[in-house]
């Protein structure tokens, strides 16, 4: 991407590997197996705004094993084809003591004090990126996967973090407006596609 695109004045490239730690270690903590934990399945993460718009709580021995760990403000990053495609990435948050778990389907992503959440978020899930991805799977065909090594070497722009908030915030104000006059128009379709149904049942008791 470097000769592809020139970066304005006082932003660099550079590697995510350089500036996140892509699936960290969990730590070694004490927790006993009946503390509530967080827990979020695929379902929950929203693919067209990139948020977690849900999760379950679950005792901590039942989800200690078998799946991922992260915690508050890790990028969450789907690696399984359809769902990488379809942008099911997003930032942890509103977890129970910070930590929380889900499927080993993820990749975890954690920014450096060089990068914000919201600006990887918002990079990783642009179409070109995600294409890139695909373009990376391994595996056989139907349980393709994006290998971290993919992530490790991808490039990100990087300006001044300031300006990574900046520019976030504004796409986070204008993509929560898009997706108001997305759920208006699906409410005008269904109000629409109800309509001849009402009509008859008007027609038929003499209503009209």
């Amino acid at each position: 991407m470097k000769e592809l695109k020139e970066l304005p004045t006082g932003w660099r490239w550079a590697t995510l590997g350089d500036v996140c730690q892509i699936n960290p270690r969990r730590p070694s903590f004490d927790r006993d197996d009946d503390t509530p934990t967080t827990f979020i399945p695929m379902a929950a993460v929203d693919e067209l705004m990139g948020i977690i718009k849900t999760s379950i709580i679950r005792p901590f021995g039942e989800v200690k094993k078998g799946y991922t760990y992260f915690e508050g403000g890790d990028v969450l990053f789907s690696k399984i084809t359809p769902c990488m495609e379809n942008g099911k990435h997003a930032i942890a948050n509103n977890l129970i003591d910070g930590i929380g778990f889900f499927t080993t389907e993820f990749h975890v992503l954690r920014p450096s004090n060089l990068l914000s959440a919201e600006w990887l978020n918002f990079y990783l899930r642009q179409p070109e990126i995600l294409q890139k991805a695909a373009n990376h799977f391994t595996g056989a065909v139907g349980q393709q996967r994006v290998p971290a090594g993919f992530l490790a070497d991808l490039e990100i722009p990087l300006p001044p973090l300031p300006e990574q908030r900046r520019i976030a915030a504004l796409l986070t104000e204008q993509l929560t407006v898009v997706e108001q006059a997305r759920k208006a128009a699906e409410a005008q379709l269904a109000a629409i596609n109800d309509l001849p149904a009402t009509l008859l049942r008007q027609a038929f008791t003499g209503a009209i």
